[in-house]
Protein backbone atom coordinates (compact mmCIF):
# COMPACT_ATOMS: atom_id res chain seq x y z
CA UNK A 1 0.00 0.00 0.00
CA UNK A 2 2.78 2.36 1.00
CA UNK A 3 4.91 1.59 -2.07
CA UNK A 4 1.94 2.25 -4.33
CA UNK A 5 1.44 5.62 -2.62
CA UNK A 6 5.08 6.54 -3.16
CA UNK A 7 4.78 5.48 -6.80
CA UNK A 8 1.72 7.69 -7.27
CA UNK A 9 3.50 10.58 -5.61
CA UNK A 10 6.52 10.18 -7.90
CA UNK A 11 4.22 9.99 -10.93
CA UNK A 12 2.46 13.18 -9.83
CA UNK A 13 5.70 15.12 -9.47
CA UNK A 14 7.02 13.82 -12.80
CA UNK A 15 3.77 14.96 -14.45
CA UNK A 16 4.12 18.43 -12.86
CA UNK A 17 7.72 18.59 -14.09
CA UNK A 18 6.65 17.54 -17.59
CA UNK A 19 3.81 20.06 -17.82
CA UNK A 20 6.06 22.81 -16.47
CA UNK A 21 8.85 22.16 -18.94
CA UNK A 22 6.65 21.37 -21.93
CA UNK A 23 6.45 24.58 -23.89
CA UNK A 24 5.05 22.54 -26.78
CA UNK A 25 2.34 21.29 -24.42
CA UNK A 26 1.40 24.87 -23.55
CA UNK A 27 1.34 25.92 -27.20
CA UNK A 28 -0.95 23.01 -28.03
CA UNK A 29 -3.75 24.71 -26.13
CA UNK A 30 -4.55 27.69 -28.29
CA UNK A 31 -7.56 28.60 -26.16
CA UNK A 32 -5.23 29.82 -23.40
CA UNK A 33 -4.47 32.95 -25.38
CA UNK A 34 -1.13 34.64 -25.76
CA UNK A 35 -1.27 36.44 -22.40
CA UNK A 36 -2.00 33.27 -20.41
CA UNK A 37 0.57 31.31 -22.40
CA UNK A 38 3.18 34.00 -21.69
CA UNK A 39 2.44 33.71 -17.96
CA UNK A 40 2.90 29.93 -17.84
CA UNK A 41 5.81 29.70 -20.29
CA UNK A 42 7.91 32.48 -18.74
CA UNK A 43 11.21 31.39 -17.18
CA UNK A 44 10.35 32.43 -13.63
CA UNK A 45 7.09 30.42 -13.22
CA UNK A 46 8.58 27.44 -15.04
CA UNK A 47 11.68 27.55 -12.84
CA UNK A 48 9.66 27.73 -9.63
CA UNK A 49 7.32 24.91 -10.63
CA UNK A 50 10.29 22.77 -11.65
CA UNK A 51 12.07 23.50 -8.37
CA UNK A 52 8.99 22.49 -6.39
CA UNK A 53 8.58 19.34 -8.48
CA UNK A 54 12.23 18.34 -7.99
CA UNK A 55 11.85 19.08 -4.27
CA UNK A 56 8.84 16.77 -4.16
CA UNK A 57 10.67 14.05 -6.08
CA UNK A 58 13.60 14.14 -3.67
CA UNK A 59 11.22 14.02 -0.71
CA UNK A 60 9.38 11.03 -2.19
CA UNK A 61 12.53 9.12 -3.08
CA UNK A 62 14.45 9.55 0.18
CA UNK A 63 12.68 10.54 3.43
CA UNK A 64 9.10 9.54 2.57
CA UNK A 65 10.35 6.14 1.45
CA UNK A 66 12.01 5.81 4.86
CA UNK A 67 8.70 6.65 6.54
CA UNK A 68 9.58 10.05 7.99
CA UNK A 69 6.43 11.99 8.85
CA UNK A 70 7.97 15.46 8.48
CA UNK A 71 8.65 14.72 4.81
CA UNK A 72 5.02 13.76 4.23
CA UNK A 73 3.89 17.09 5.68
CA UNK A 74 6.47 19.00 3.65
CA UNK A 75 5.39 17.23 0.47
CA UNK A 76 1.75 18.05 1.24
CA UNK A 77 2.70 21.72 1.63
CA UNK A 78 4.55 21.57 -1.70
CA UNK A 79 1.48 20.16 -3.45
CA UNK A 80 -0.79 22.73 -1.83
CA UNK A 81 1.51 25.58 -2.92
CA UNK A 82 1.37 24.31 -6.50
CA UNK A 83 -2.43 23.99 -6.40
CA UNK A 84 -3.02 27.36 -4.73
CA UNK A 85 -0.76 29.16 -7.17
CA UNK A 86 -2.35 27.57 -10.21
CA UNK A 87 -5.90 28.24 -9.01
CA UNK A 88 -5.03 31.83 -8.09
CA UNK A 89 -3.66 32.51 -11.58
CA UNK A 90 -6.24 30.46 -13.48
CA UNK A 91 -9.50 29.98 -11.51
CA UNK A 92 -11.05 28.07 -14.40
CA UNK A 93 -8.80 25.14 -13.40
CA UNK A 94 -11.47 24.31 -10.85
CA UNK A 95 -13.55 22.94 -13.73
CA UNK A 96 -11.87 19.54 -13.70
CA UNK A 97 -14.06 17.81 -16.24
CA UNK A 98 -13.47 20.31 -19.06
CA UNK A 99 -10.54 19.02 -21.14
CA UNK A 100 -10.70 22.17 -23.31
CA UNK A 101 -9.09 24.26 -20.58
CA UNK A 102 -5.67 22.60 -20.70
CA UNK A 103 -5.49 22.31 -16.92
CA UNK A 104 -6.74 18.75 -16.57
CA UNK A 105 -3.27 17.14 -16.62
CA UNK A 106 -2.05 19.41 -13.84
CA UNK A 107 -5.12 18.86 -11.65
CA UNK A 108 -4.97 15.11 -12.27
CA UNK A 109 -1.37 15.07 -11.10
CA UNK A 110 -2.37 16.98 -7.96
CA UNK A 111 -5.09 14.45 -7.16
CA UNK A 112 -2.60 11.61 -7.77
CA UNK A 113 -0.12 13.31 -5.48
CA UNK A 114 -2.59 13.79 -2.64
CA UNK A 115 -3.83 10.20 -2.92
CA UNK A 116 -0.23 8.98 -3.02
CA UNK A 117 0.59 11.01 0.08
CA UNK A 118 -2.41 9.59 1.91
CA UNK A 119 -1.35 6.05 1.03
CA UNK A 120 2.28 6.69 1.97
CA UNK A 121 1.30 8.26 5.29
CA UNK A 122 -1.12 5.47 6.10
CA UNK A 123 1.50 2.79 5.72
CA UNK A 124 4.28 4.63 7.57
CA UNK A 125 6.58 3.11 10.14
CA UNK A 126 5.98 3.39 13.84
CA UNK A 127 8.74 5.06 15.89
CA UNK A 128 11.52 2.62 16.62
CA UNK A 129 10.40 0.20 13.88
CA UNK A 130 12.80 -0.60 11.08
CA UNK A 131 11.81 0.03 7.45
CA UNK A 132 12.68 -3.59 6.61
CA UNK A 133 10.11 -4.86 9.14
CA UNK A 134 7.28 -3.23 7.18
Amino acid sequence: MRHAGIGLLIAAYVCVLYTSLGAAYARAHAQLGSAMLAEYAAPWPVGLACALAVNGLVLALVPIRRGEKWAIWLSAVTLLILVATRIATDPSCLVLLDPQRGCHAFMTSMVLGLVGLALAARGGCKPGQSQRAV
